[in-house]
């Protein structure tokens, strides 16, 4: 046993540290956050709730703001003692960063369109499915929660994944990690089960948003671009749905 507490401070002494806590960080998070943060721990908690379905996705989508964000900004001041500036928050490379959200920003709104004809897409989404015919004030709130949650997911994978795994480990290691780790959320391993086309794309866009977050230094470009896909497929599905197109 001495032995084994031996080579395991040597392999510390030796590694990455910011990298593995931020790995390890992200993977309790992610753990908490499935158990008590999505729509299904709130419609067993609150089985009594009116409109229950509606308020049980806001749940889903609010709480990365909490559990995502804000618990990551506590990890990054006091448990990594790095500012919270390095963890993505500022601007960075403005230039860079806008240039690359107006080309890809059309890009990602076709590919909204296109999404919103598949049948398992226009099916599950949007997620609170009472919005299809609902007045808009309820789109409206649904889509300030799930601006928030993009804002909770990008803060965890490209703030904190990318921005602390990269210092040492290098990009292309952070990049690979958080891209393993969030498509992998996107199966039915955490319980969620999204359509194989998403959970693919979930691939590409981890690889793209990841560079990007490094490059840039920041995470609201790709906020952005994560934004762009999810409220162009559900506004179009909306739209579609409402016209007769799909049903």
């Amino acid at each position: 046993m001495k032995q084994f507490f031996s080579e395991l401070k040597e392999h510390w002494a030796a590694c990455d540290k910011k990298a593995v806590i931020s790995i390890l960080y992200i993977t309790v998070i992610l753990t908490l956050y499935c158990y008590f943060g999505t729509a299904g721990f709130f419609l067993k908690s609150f089985p009594q709730t009116d409109n229950k379905e509606y308020w049980s996705v806001l749940y889903h989508n609010f709480s990365p703001l909490l559990f995502f964000f804000s618990a990551g900004l506590l990890f990054v001041r006091f448990g990594l003692k790095e500012p919270l500036s390095e963890s993505g928050l500022g601007l960075g490379d403005k230039k860079w960063g806008i240039k690359v959200c107006l080309i890809l920003t059309p890009v990602f709104i076709l590919s909204g369109l296109v999404s919103a004809f598949d049948k398992e897409m226009n099916t599950m989404y949007p997620l609170a499915r009472g919005i299809l015919f609902a007045p808009v004030g309820y789109a409206l709130l649904y889509f300030l929660s799930y601006f928030l949650y993009y804002v909770g997911w990008e803060y965890l994978f490209r703030g904190i994944g990318i921005r602390m795994i990269s210092k040492k480990s290098g990009a292309m290691m952070a990049v690979a990690v958080t891209t393993l780790v969030s498509a992998l959320i996107h199966t039915s391993i955490a319980g969620f089960g999204k359509p194989f086309t998403e959970t693919f794309s979930a691939i590409v866009a981890g690889i793209v948003f990841g560079y990007i977050a490094y490059r840039t230094k920041s995470i609201w470009y790709t906020v952005w671009l994560h934004m762009v896909v999810g409220f162009s497929q559900d506004i179009f599905i909306i739209l579609f749905t409402r016209s007769g197109i799909i049903g």
